[in-house]
């Protein structure tokens, strides 16, 4: 009798180990998809690109249009009332298929002082879909700004499209810390 009522425990007891084992290994899944997506961004960016001026950088972009936005909590504008401009932003060619980056020296303007310094971002495609005779790469990967491209002060995984407008691109994000 106390033979059998130990094995129907043990029995139940490895049945509730291999459900949570179970359960646990599934929470884990699209755990970076689901960070961003149940989070309020700390950072919002659309950017238009177009070809490089020099001819000789085939499949490379220049930034021609830049919006950029930092929320409350920010450690780079903190007062949430800053300005922003992009010098120099380049989008590199793909040298694996479905990577790019972007990178380039960010002014944040608080209106008592500016900050330049490093900004840099790369991602992966996700997926590729195709929307009003537009292709559109859904993309994720991390943007760091720093005083050093080497060294960033401030760390974001963002994810967003990339969508092609003719010969240009237009690159929208959101990041989080």
């Amino acid at each position: 009798m106390v033979k059998s009522i130990f094995t129907v425990i043990f029995l139940n007891f490895i049945t509730i180990i291999t459900i949570l084992i179970s359960i646990l290994s599934t929470l884990n899944l699209n755990i970076f998809s689901q960070t961003l997506q149940n989070t309020q961004p700390e950072l919002t960016a659309k950017i238009q690109l177009s070809p490089h001026e020099n001819e000789f950088l085939d499949d490379f972009y220049q930034v021609s249009d830049f919006a950029f936005a930092l929320s409350n909590s920010s450690q780079l504008c903190p007062s949430a009332n800053c300005d922003y401009e992009l010098e120099g932003g380049t989008m590199q060619a793909e040298r694996i298929p479905g990577e790019r980056s972007l990178a380039g020296r960010i002014t944040i303007d608080t209106g008592e002082i500016k900050k330049a310094m490093e900004l840099r971002a790369s991602w992966k495609t996700v997926t590729e879909i195709e929307e009003n005779s537009e292709n559109v790469k859904v993309i994720e990967g991390d943007l760091e700004i720093g005083k050093s491209q080497f060294r960033p002060d401030n760390e974001y995984k963002i994810n967003g499209t990339l969508t092609t407008s003719g010969e240009n691109y237009i690159l929208e994000i959101k990041g989080i810390r």
